[in-house]
């Protein structure tokens, strides 16, 4: 007989868990508490930097270079069954700097890096200039990660959802789940704010910063909190840049069709969702400092989220204290770069009981996530 489970939360990763445990036979129902991929998935900037960002841990660095290895047949798989282009661009990555002292610093993690096992290329002002010659003379070098990339987050869960949805999956919009239904430590189905109660053999977790609203859960309070994050959007005639790029006070990610997003803010504001003047004008001038032909580009939008912040920086993947309850939340800034592995994890944790790598240092009791975060800015990474 088939696994009933219920996932909690549509966006990127409760679509990946949907598709991938669907794909293995099992019976999946999304709860979707508005509208599948409304929140942190769909403002996300499609980042894939596996190799730029500076993991605190092994366990994170190899956890983020499965997920990144798993991309291409996922954007394959993915355009067979719906025919939507994810946009999956592995064009790498650069981390600018603009100071002698940001220089010394990149160079010095260049060597470490290498020395890790990762593809890291120190590039001079000359190098730089003519991989992207928009960049401003003001940056005198930068480290380039060849292997890192990007994805389209909208294109990418609208395909999700279409083929979870074609591989039997059912989604249910408004449906808030106010509390996880448990019996004898072990989770038999959810109950909604409307008073209904669903039973399931299974419970997965994905609902990112809104997974400390609902209770029954056993993790600590604050194990998880909404980080807001403000990005812009401009679009230029022609991509003025082929690679994501990191500057100190910012990132910039092109699109194909010349847009480009600039990010990102990081805010402790509780569940505040709006976008500042004061948060606009920074990244602005981050922006223009980096590529000064962005000066130019019109401003075609900006918005913000909640990124779903742990103590940590790492995510809660995998089966709690209360059986049959699974997690897949808590990914901060990678929930776009580890929506493949964190699925696969999730399929073996329900179908498989064994997953194929240690989840010890995701585990949702670990002790690692009783620190409360401390103040607001930007965040390049």
């Amino acid at each position: 007989m088939a696994e009933e489970v219920l996932i909690i939360g549509g966006g990127l990763l409760g679509c990946s868990a949907a598709f991938a445990l669907a794909e293995a036979g099992a019976q999946v129902t999304v709860l979707e508490r508005a509208v599948p991929g409304a929140e942190a998935s769909s403002a996300a900037a499609g980042i894939l930097g596996a190799h730029v960002e500076q993991h605190e841990s092994d366990a994170m660095e190899k956890l983020a270079q499965l997920s990144l290895a798993r991309y291409p047949a996922l954007s394959e798989t993915l355009a067979e069954r719906t025919g939507i282009d994810v946009e999956l661009r592995l064009h790498g990555s650069l981390r600018a700097a603009y100071a002698d002292s940001q220089l010394r610093t990149l160079r010095r993690s260049a060597r470490a890096d290498r020395q890790r096992g990762r593809e890291a290329i120190f590039l001079a002002a000359r190098e730089l200039r003519a991989a992207e010659p928009e960049l401003s003379l003001s940056v005198k070098g930068a480290v380039e990660y060849p292997r890192d990339g990007r994805v389209a987050p909208r294109r990418l869960l609208r395909a999700l959802r279409l083929a979870a949805q074609r591989a039997g999956v059912r989604f249910r919009t408004g449906a808030n789940v106010q509390r996880v239904e448990v019996s004898g430590e072990r989770a038999q189905g959810v109950r909604l704010a409307d008073g209904e109660q669903l039973s399931a053999g299974w419970v997965v977790i994905a609902a990112g910063a809104w997974t400390p609203l609902i209770a029954g859960l056993s993790i600590p309070s604050a194990s998880i909190v909404p980080a807001r994050g403000q990005i812009l959007q401009l679009a230029c005639a022609e991509p003025p840049l082929r690679r994501v790029v990191f500057g100190p006070d910012c990132y910039l990610v092109p699109r194909d069709d010349g847009r480009v997003l600039v990010g990102s803010t990081l805010e402790f504001t509780g569940y505040e969702k709006r976008v500042t003047a004061g948060a606009v004008q920074e990244l602005l001038r981050a922006a223009i400092e980096l590529v000064p032909a962005l000066s130019h580009a019109e401003l075609l939008g900006h918005w913000s989220n909640f990124r779903p912040y742990t103590p940590d920086h790492a995510p809660l993947i995998g089966e709690s204290e209360i059986q049959r309850l699974v997690f897949a939340s808590g990914h901060y800034r990678n929930g776009i770069l580890l929506a493949p592995i964190t699925a696969e994890l999730v399929k073996h944790s329900v179908l498989c009981g064994t997953p194929p790598i240690d989840l010890s240092p995701f585990a949702p009791s670990r002790e690692s996530l009783s620190a409360l975060p401390r103040g607001n800015a930007l965040d390049p990474l």
